[in-house]
Order: C-alpha cells, then sequence, then structure tokens
C-alpha cells in the first residue's frame, strides 16, 4: 500500500512538473534557445498564436521589458477579429498593454505623482497635454475594439479603461496633429461626454483625419460610459471630475 501511495506521488508530481514546463514555455517562448532564434521574426511567431495566447505573453519579461516584442504583439492583437471575446484580465492585460506601449513607466509614473499632488485640482487640459508629450505612436486597433464594447466595460478594470481611452484621443489629437489646438480637442471632448456634442458632431469640428475617425469616436463612446460608471482614470480621479461635470 506504501509502495502504491509513493508511486501515485511521484505520477502527481511529474505531471506538475510537466504542466509547469509547458506553461513557462509558452510565457518564455522567447526566452529558450528555440525562441531566441525566432525572435528574428516577432510578427510570423505571434501570428500563429491563438489570441488568449498573446494575452497570456503581454505579462512576461520577455514581452514587458522588449520595447520591439510590446509593440509587434500589440500590431497582431489590433488585427483579431476575436478580441472583445476574451476573458474581461485578457482585455485589461491588451488595454494595459496599450498605456504602456504609449507612455514609458516613468512618464507615467510621473503623471500619476503630478494628478496626486494637484488632486481635484488637476487641469484636465495639462494631463492630457502631458501625455502628449510623452506619448509613442502605436497601434491602438485592440484597445479601440474593446472600448467600442461600450456594454462591457463595467465588468473592467476602471481605470485601465478610462487611461486607454486618454491614451487612444493623445494618440488621435498627435496623428492628427491636433496637439497645437488642445483647448479646442478639450473643449470638443468635455461637450460630448457631458451631453452638449454628438460624438458625430466632434470628429467634424476636429476635422479628425478619416484613419483616425473610428479610434476617436470609440475613446468618445467609451469616455461617456465610463463617466456614468464613475470610472478613475487615477486613484481619487474620476472621468467626471476630468472632463467636467
Amino acid at each position: 500500500m506504501k509502495k502504491t501511495y509513493l508511486i501515485i506521488s511521484a505520477l502527481l508530481v511529474m505531471c506538475t512538473l510537466a504542466s509547469c514546463a509547458f506553461f513557462d514555455s509558452t510565457c518564455d517562448f522567447f526566452t529558450n534557445s528555440w525562441g531566441t532564434n525566432l525572435k528574428r521574426d516577432l510578427s510570423d511567431n505571434f501570428s500563429k498564436m491563438k489570441s488568449d495566447q498573446l494575452a497570456a505573453l503581454i505579462n512576461t519579461p520577455s514581452v514587458m521589458n522588449d520595447k520591439e516584442a510590446s509593440k509587434k504583439l500589440l500590431d497582431e492583437l489590433g488585427k483579431r477579429d476575436d478580441i472583445t471575446s476574451l476573458s474581461a484580465e485578457d482585455k485589461n492585460t491588451v488595454l494595459n498593454l496599450m498605456v504602456n506601449s504609449s507612455i514609458s513607466a516613468e512618464s507615467l509614473s510621473s503623471i500619476i505623482n503630478e494628478v496626486s499632488n494637484a488632486g481635484s485640482g488637476s487641469d484636465p487640459k495639462q494631463l492630457i497635454d502631458n501625455i502628449l508629450s510623452n506619448v509613442d505612436s502605436c497601434d491602438v486597433g485592440a484597445a479601440v475594439e474593446i472600448l467600442n464594447d461600450v456594454d462591457n466595460l463595467e465588468n473592467l478594470s476602471g481605470s485601465s479603461a478610462s487611461l486607454a481611452m486618454v491614451c487612444v484621443v493623445a494618440q488621435v489629437a498627435k496623428s492628427s496633429e491636433l496637439t497645437e489646438n488642445l483647448d479646442k480637442v478639450m473643449e470638443d471632448v468635455d461637450k460630448v461626454i457631458n451631453g452638449g456634442m454628438t460624438t458625430d458632431q466632434a470628429l467634424y469640428d476636429l476635422k479628425i483625419k478619416a484613419e483616425d475617425r473610428d479610434a476617436l469616436e470609440a475613446a468618445f463612446n467609451a469616455a461617456v460610459k465610463l463617466k456614468e460608471l464613475d470610472a478613475e482614470i487615477f486613484p481619487g480621479m474620476t472621468i467626471g471630475s476630468l472632463f467636467g461635470n
């Protein structure tokens, strides 16, 4: 009997180790010898993986510490048509990846500190200006798909969705060359969020490039919903307090 228990225990240990090895081989896709060789063509590697597998890679050191890998992964996620089918946890991870690809951790930390110090007196124009001055262009396609699914935003992290929304606005403002007219951008964002202007009116008024319209429309629609949810973009700062009441 004792010998049977030992055999069963040994088999359980072997199964556990095998599972861990399989998980590690997936998450450390780029750190083993095979993955290192294949890193030469990240786009091809990512294209062969399922969307949930891509999402599982996001928080691994191999992606988090490699800006090229992060952007390639974001590019691939932006091509997928099943993004809204991911779990809420995976969607949050994808939104965070877009934010981290848009703004460096150091810049984001500095912005958060500024907001914390200013409290309710934070200037929304200055906040967007700070993000714009540090924003790095990246594919926002996956984030736009998630933000556009407004009925499911309540299941996501309010801060992840809110910050992703602001980053999309910043990306569009930069792409459409509106960085010199931030007052107008912020004025129209505020009007849309508070019911003073429709999204279509704002897109026309801001003369947004055709290729940027879907992204900004998704950001506007998400902002309206996030205000309804009283979502916090930063601790103590809701979307409502950021863009007025």
